[in-house]
């Protein structure tokens, strides 16, 4: 599988899921949990892959620490996205561009961070990200031009807000791979019409 130099990839997956009432990264699809599909996507296409973790961090290593990744735990996750992003980012001094991405997106194939990264290397210093459910959102892909504003967030300032204010081009990924887990409801909903690719 070829994988792309000088490219990193961010794995968020420090959140509190609040209205799951226990970490998302912990949930199982078919005999993977979920933290440990991102990781296996994003070393298919990079070999500089950082998780940030933050709530049950302890738990949740145990799950992929014999992947080949930096994991890094982020005590002030609480503080939202824009936070843990900022700590994620100094990771990748080496790296020209960083592709930003969830971990509890388990649809999106691995062909649609492909062409993210196809589009990005025609468009070297300009963003790029992914667009459903008629909005841009993450994954997204950033050049270096751009690391010192991601390093700069914080609070529960993201991706999403950070897209809004800077020219960006996008890929289009149908809505039924963009479906997020977020509440019991989400994640029964993912079972009962889902199949594990």
């Amino acid at each position: 599988m070829e994988k792309y130099n000088n490219f990193a990839v961010l794995i968020l997956a420090a959140g509190t899921s609040s209205r799951l009432g226990e970490p998302k990264q912990l949930l199982k699809v078919g005999n993977e949990t979920l933290i440990q599909i991102a990781v296996k996507n994003a070393l298919e296409i990079s070999a500089n892959v950082s998780v940030v973790l933050g709530h049950k961090s302890d738990e949740i290593i145990k799950e992929i620490v014999d992947f080949p990744i930096s994991i890094r735990v982020n005590s002030n996750y609480k503080e939202g996205m824009g936070n843990s992003i900022s700590y994620g980012m100094s990771d990748f001094f080496e790296s020209e561009k960083v592709l930003i991405m969830l971990c509890d997106q388990p649809l999106i194939p691995v062909s649609h961070y492909k062409k993210l990264i196809k589009k990005s290397s025609e468009n070297k210093n300009l963003i790029i990200c992914s667009k459903y459910q008629n909005k841009f959102a993450v994954p997204s892909i950033f050049p270096r031009i751009y690391f010192k504003m991601l390093e700069n967030l914080k609070g529960d300032k993201g991706a999403k807000k950070f897209l809004e204010e800077n020219p960006l081009d996008y890929v289009s990924l149908e809505d039924k791979y963009s479906m997020d887990i977020d509440t019991k409801k989400d994640y029964v909903n993912f079972l009962n019409n889902y199949v594990v690719r």
